[in-house]
């Protein structure tokens, strides 16, 4: 939701424009990654060597859908090991 506006029916790459504009060039928790139409295989690999868990593939042209679809691919690093991170909570 943005100003009321429901957007997960707006393609990929216009949620991705709008959302790059929200974020602006501020370091955040949160950050922007350009939308790559090729070189997938190099992307792949490099989040493998940084140790991360692995890429997601969606189609540019399709609205948000959640849960698991066949217009969005997971690729998981063989070599990703699972941190399991426990907050610190009052009654544990």
């Amino acid at each position: 939701m943005l100003d009321g506006e429901d957007w997960r029916r707006r393609s990929l790459i216009e949620r991705k424009a709008r959302l790059k504009r929200l974020l602006g060039r501020r370091k955040r928790v949160l950050r922007y990654v350009e939308h790559l139409d090729e070189g997938g295989a190099e992307m792949f690999a490099h989040a493998c060597r940084l140790g991360l868990e692995g890429i997601v593939s969606k189609r540019r042209d399709l609205a948000y859908r959640s849960g698991r679809c066949s217009s969005w691919l997971k690729f998981k690093n063989p070599g990703y090991e699972r941190q399991v991170i426990k907050a610190k909570h009052p009654r544990w």
